[in-house]
C-alpha cells in the first residue's frame, strides 16, 4: 500500500475493525488522549454490541474471569476502574474478587460508551463485516469495504480481529457437517443438543475445554466427560487469596544463560525450588516473569522459540493461566467424582456410528489403544493463528492473499515492527495500517491476556497521536 500518511489540515480518519477487547480498548485510548480535531473515529464490528469478542459473549454467570478484578483494568493509569465498577454493583466485591466474564464483557461496553461522550473528537459506530481494505485510487487513503457493499474512507486502520476461529483437525474431516461433531468451541447452543446422560469427548484440555466440560454438565449432572489432550496437563489453579506480583528488573538468575528454551527451563525451575525452601510460593515466580517474557522471547533464535513452543509452552501455559479458585475446585470435584476423566494421547480415528462417534485413541502412558463410543465431539484444540490455513475471515484472506499480511516463521501470529504495522510479503511494513491482538504473539510471546493487550493498545493510541499527519 502506499504511503497515505498526508498532512492535512482537518481531522484524520481513523477506521478501527473489530470491537472485541482489542478494538475496544484501542478506541477508548485514541478517544480519551486525542485533542480536538485530530481524528474522526469509526468502529466497525459485526456483532451488535461491543467489548465481547469470544471470552466476554459469555451470559452464564458460573463462567468467571480467570485474573482477580484488580488486574482487569481496561485503564492504564487508573488501576481500580473495573473493581470500581464491580463495587458499583456489589460492595462485597473487591480486587481479589474472580467476577463472571459477562460482567467484564458489561464494562468495557460500558467504558466504551463514556469514552464516547466525554470524548473532544467524533466518534461513530457501525455494525458490519469488513471484507476488503485496499488504497484508494489516489493512492492517498484506504479504503474499507462492508459485506454488503458500504465502503468507508480512512487515513488509518486498525486490524483487531481477535481470534479467527478453532483449528481445524484433519482427523475429523470425516464428521464434518455431523451435528454430532462441535467444530466450534464456542457453539454453546451446539453442546446443549447433545443427548442427556451421554458421555462426551472434548479434544483439548486448556481453558476452552474446561469452560466446554462445565457447559456439558451444568444442566447434566450424570453425563460423563472425557478430557483428551496429548499431555493430559491440566491448567493449576490460582490462590484464594492472590498476591500482587513484585515489579522488578529483569532476573538476575535469566542472566547470561544460553539463548535455548532448556535453559532458561532449568533456570526457573532452579529458582521455583530456591522460593519453596525460603517459604514462598511458585506462583510468585510466574507471576513476576510476566512482564519479561518479550525479553525472554527476543533472546531465544527461532529454532529455539520453535522448541520453546512444542516442548516447554504446554507446561508454561498450564502454570501461567490459571483457573479461579472456585473454577479449580470444580474441576477437582469432578475428577474425584469420575464425572470427568483426563486421557494423554492422540486421536487415531474418529468415526460415525448409528448412535454416536467411536474415537479410537492411541495413550500416550502405554502406547495403547482405547476406544470411546461417545454422544457427541467437541473440539476445543484453541484458536488458529495461522493466517495460512485461515479462510472463514475474508479480510484476512483479502490482506493475506494480497501481501498486506504475512505470518511469522512458526505460523503463530502475524509479522509487525515495533509501531504495530503488519510486515507485507515484500518485508516492508504496510503504511497507513496497524495490527492489535491475540497474533501479535508472534513478535511478543504473550500477548493474549487483558494487562498486555491493554498496554499495547495504549501504545498503539499514543503512537498514532505523535504521529498524526507525518
Amino acid at each position: 500500500m502506499a504511503n497515505q500518511s498526508t498532512s492535512h489540515a482537518g481531522p484524520e480518519t481513523l477506521v478501527i475493525i473489530g470491537a472485541g477487547y482489542s478494538g475496544t480498548l484501542a478506541a477508548v485510548n485514541i478517544l480519551r488522549e486525542a485533542a480536538e480535531g485530530e481524528f474522526e473515529v469509526v468502529l466497525v464490528e459485526q456483532h451488535r454490541r461491543a467489548g465481547r469478542g469470544l471470552a466476554y459473549r459469555i451470559w452464564d454467570d458460573s463462567m468467571l474471569l480467570n485474573v482477580v478484578a484488580g488486574n482487569m483494568s481496561a485503564l492504564a493509569e487508573h488501576p481500580m476502574h473495573f473493581v470500581e465498577y464491580c463495587q458499583d454493583i456489589d460492595p462485597a466485591l473487591h480486587a481479589g474478587s474472580f467476577v463472571p466474564r459477562r460482567m467484564f464483557g458489561d464494562y468495557l461496553e460500558r467504558t466504551l460508551q463514556v469514552a464516547g461522550e466525554e470524548s473532544r473528537i467524533p466518534f461513530t459506530r457501525v455494525q458490519g463485516e469488513a471484507v476488503s481494505l485496499r488504497p484508494q485510487q489516489d493512492g492517498k487513503r484506504l479504503l474499507v469495504t462492508l459485506a454488503d457493499g458500504r465502503r468507508i474512507g480512512a487515513d488509518h486502520v486498525v486490524l483487531a480481529l481477535g481470534h479467527l476461529g478453532a483449528q481445524k483437525l484433519r482427523f475429523a474431516d470425516a464428521l464434518a457437517g455431523s451435528a454430532r461433531y462441535v467444530a466450534d468451541p464456542w457453539d454453546y447452543a451446539a453442546m446443549d443438543h447433545v443427548p442427556a446422560g451421554r458421555p462426551v469427548l472434548v479434544l483439548g484440555a486448556g481453558h476452552t475445554a474446561i469452560d466446554a466440560l462445565f457447559r456439558l454438565t451444568s444442566r447434566d449432572d450424570a453425563r460423563k466427560v472425557f478430557l483428551l489432550s496429548r499431555r493430559g496437563l491440566l491448567p493449576k489453579g490460582h490462590r484464594s487469596v492472590p498476591h500482587p506480583p513484585v515489579t522488578a528488573g529483569y532476573p538476575a538468575y535469566l542472566e547470561h544463560l544460553p539463548p535455548t528454551a532448556f535453559a532458561h527451563l532449568r533456570a526457573i525451575r532452579r529458582e521455583v525450588k530456591r522460593r519453596r525452601q525460603a517459604g514462598h510460593n511458585w506462583r510468585d515466580v510466574i507471576n513476576e516473569l510476566r512482564p519479561h517474557t518479550p525479553e525472554i522471547w527476543h533472546r531465544l533464535p527461532t529454532a529455539e522459540r520453535r522448541r520453546l513452543l512444542a516442548r516447554v509452552g504446554p507446561w508454561w501455559d498450564i502454570h501461567r493461566h490459571r483457573l479461579a479458585p472456585t473454577a479449580y475446585r470444580r474441576l477437582r470435584g469432578m475428577l474425584e467424582a469420575s464425572q470427568a476423566e483426563v486421557v494423554a494421547g492422540r486421536v487415531l480415528t474418529m468415526e460415525e456410528t448409528a448412535d454416536g462417534i467411536r474415537v479410537t485413541v492411541r495413550r500416550r502412558t502405554d502406547g495403547g489403544t482405547q476406544a470411546l463410543d461417545v454422544a457427541a465431539v467437541v473440539n476445543c484444540t484453541g484458536p488458529d493463528y495461522d493466517i495460512d490455513r485461515l479462510s472463514a475471515s475474508p479480510l484476512v484472506a483479502q490482506l493475506r492473499d494480497e501481501g498486506y499480511l504475512r505470518p511469522d516463521p512458526l505460523h503463530i501470529g502475524v509479522e509487525v515492527d515495533e509501531e504495530y504495522h503488519p510486515i507485507g510479503a515484500d518485508g516492508h511494513k504496510v503504511p497507513g495500517v496497524h495490527y492489535v491482538g491475540p497474533m501479535l504473539r508472534a513478535r511478543y510471546w504473550e500477548a493474549i491476556a487483558v494487562p498486555e493487550l491493554r498496554r499495547h493498545t495504549l501504545q498503539l493510541a499514543r503512537h498514532l497521536i505523535a504521529r498524526r499527519g507525518r
